[in-house]
């Protein structure tokens, strides 16, 4: 017998960052803060009871390693034996800050569980998929924030239990443009120079946005961020600035984009000639099974 459920989980975007270790994946994040987004990833899981464990993951169609979906739906099979198909699909593209990759991995983690009927609770789902994210070195501090929904401020690092994150409700349209190739998280994440100069610059714009959080501050903190970490480049920071005529503009991390409010439409002309354009919202509900 086929059991199946389907769960959503919003993408995000952080603005700025700090990177804090821990041997402890579940210890182990970032302080910041950012959006979550109405665009993010739909995952269907399909389970059967088998002789051993198979695990197939599809993402838009296609078959894909997916290391992160695939390490969350170990963790969460365990010892039992099922064949499971995971259909992911997404409007997103990937490595470009949109936080893909920990959408999936909430959204398979949500959407395995109610289909194996286990119960587990959510709290232990968002903590699996943290670590799973974690580990295979793809992001630090979007999953728990996709969780909540909304504005967050992301005081303390790690999954639940551990982290201490604010949920602040905002309502504003945005638009996320791509500027140039995919920056890969583990890149950055693992080249302690490039983290020196995150934290920083991070830190500060933590400690800043957290005596006042607004969205007006978020993207102030965020340009002055994508300048003083050394992250942007040269055509980033330009279109930051461009942004200005129109609305506001700051860096996705980790990616060549950048997310934006104000005029869509004087925005979206600006942003026209690098290609990849969609338009969302905040997501302010967060992970859900449907």
């Amino acid at each position: 017998m086929v059991s199946e459920s389907e769960a959503f989980c919003p993408g995000h975007v952080t603005a700025f960052f700090e990177v804090v270790d821990d041997l402890d994946p579940r210890r182990k994040g970032s302080r910041g803060a950012g959006l979550c987004l109405s665009l993010g990833v739909r995952t269907v899981a399909r389970v059967r009871e088998a002789p051993r464990t198979m695990i197939d993951i599809f993402v838009n169609g296609r078959r894909q390693k997916a290391e992160v979906t695939q390490t969350v739906a170990e963790k969460i099979v365990r010892d039992a034996s099922f064949e499971v198909k995971i259909l992911s699909e997404s409007p997103l593209p990937v490595s470009q800050g949109f936080g893909v990759s920990g959408a999936g991995a909430l959204s398979t983690a949500l959407a395995l569980d109610d289909a194996l009927g286990r119960g587990t609770p959510r709290e232990e789902l968002v903590a699996i998929a943290h670590e799973a994210e974690v580990e295979c070195g793809t992001g630090l501090g979007d999953v728990v924030p996709a969780s909540l929904g909304g504005m967050d401020l992301r005081w303390k690092p790690g999954a639940p239990g551990h982290g201490e994150v604010r949920k602040i409700p905002v309502e504003a349209d945005l638009l996320l443009a791509v500027l140039g190739p995919e920056i890969p998280t583990r890149s950055v994440i693992r080249d302690a120079k490039k983290v020196a100069g995150i934290n920083r610059a991070g830190s500060a714009c933590v400690e800043e946005f957290a005596k006042g959080p607004s969205l007006e501050r978020l993207f102030a903190l965020g340009a002055r961020f994508a300048e003083e970490s050394g992250l942007a480049s040269k055509t980033v920071l330009e279109v930051i600035r461009a942004s200005r005529m129109f609305g506001r503009a700051t860096m996705a991390m980790l990616g060549n984009s950048v997310f934006a409010t104000g005029n869509r439409e004087q925005l979206a002309t600006l942003y026209l000639k690098f290609g990849t354009l969609l338009r969302c919202e905040v997501d302010n509900v967060g992970a859900r099974v449907l």
